[in-house]
């Protein structure tokens, strides 16, 4: 992030229609693990913990084709489609440096499998199953790679598995933001970043001011009867950046009826949910009303913005 910005007003960025709902792995294994480097670990456990900045590395030798991460879930499930962060996404320069999965299998504990091409790109990518799968494992199988400039080793930093059911949540189908920071070394700063379920991934402003009076529209498929709305105020990454970045205190809801909600932000990196009374609504404008200073950037900025 930087103190000095260009903006880009206006930013848009339309989202996949979504039906299925995210479902939280019970825990993870791998084929292999590459070693602990100081306070750096790259466990199997890092593809479901919600951070971006973390990644299972495979330890195998050469470039680790064949190697294998797998996550457990909860109970047997239907499951209809799976994301991948695939490379080491600490920062860009990480994720050039390392090798990204190209060729991958699916495996599931049905035995079933299904072969999928990742792009190079260091973008989340989605891949919506033929037809559901029912199983209590998802793993992913690296069968070919994307090299990295510097290390023959592979990583993967996150892996999301939906299920056939709508479920309680109700993504958006378009985010539009007043603004927003140009990306840099450090990633992105999309509007999608506030409905990708990672903690460490964020929409920042990207006005001259401190961010007070910006806006966050989400559109909806339909009409849905909302009445919740569960955010991650600021940067989740770490309380350090939290403190760093501007955050915010108060906002204000506007339905798509032309009626309002004033709702508390709390001042805190912890998930928190503001209830309102129930509406039906085809789009919310979320108004940061109020704003709490940060140390370093004087960027407004949002992790996690999700309805129910």
């Amino acid at each position: 992030m930087k103190t000095s910005l260009t903006v880009l007003a206006c930013s848009v960025l339309t989202m996949a229609s979504a039906s299925a709902s995210r479902l939280d792995a019970a825990s993870a294994e791998a084929s292999t693990t590459y070693p602990p480097e100081g306070n750096e670990t790259y466990e199997a456990s890092h593809v479901m913990d919600g951070k971006v900045s973390t990644s299972w590395v495979e330890g195998a030798d050469g470039s680790g084709l064949g190697s294998w991460v797998r996550v457990t879930l909860p109970a047997e499930t239907s499951v209809q489609k799976v994301k991948v962060w695939g490379g080491m996404w600490n920062s860009h320069e990480y994720w050039t440096r390392a090798n990204r999965p190209k060729d991958i299998e699916f495996r599931f504990s049905d035995g079933t499998s299904q072969a999928f091409v990742m792009s190079d790109e260091m973008v989340a990518q989605e891949f919506a199953l033929p037809a559901a799968v029912t199983t209590t494992t998802v793993e992913v199988r690296v069968k070919s790679v994307h090299n990295g400039t510097t290390w023959l080793d592979t990583g993967i930093s996150e892996v999301q598995v939906f299920d056939a059911t709508a479920g309680t949540e109700k993504p958006a189908s378009a985010i539009t933001a007043s603004s927003m920071l140009p990306a840099d070394g450090d990633g992105n700063y999309e509007t999608a970043n506030v409905q990708d379920g990672i903690t460490d991934t964020m929409w920042c402003e990207g006005t001259d001011g401190d961010g007070t009076g910006e806006t966050l529209e989400f559109t909806f498929a339909g009409n849905p009867t909302l009445s919740k709305v569960h955010m991650i105020n600021g940067i989740g990454s770490s309380l350090r950046l939290w403190m760093a970045a501007n955050r915010g205190n108060a906002a204000t809801l506007t339905f798509s009826d032309g009626s309002t909600e004033t709702i508390q932000v709390k001042p805190t990196i912890m998930p928190q949910t503001a209830e309102f009374a129930p509406r039906a609504a085809s789009s919310v404008t979320m108004t940061l009303t109020g704003v709490t200073a940060g140390r370093e950037y004087n960027d407004l900025c949002m992790s996690e913005v999700r309805f129910e």
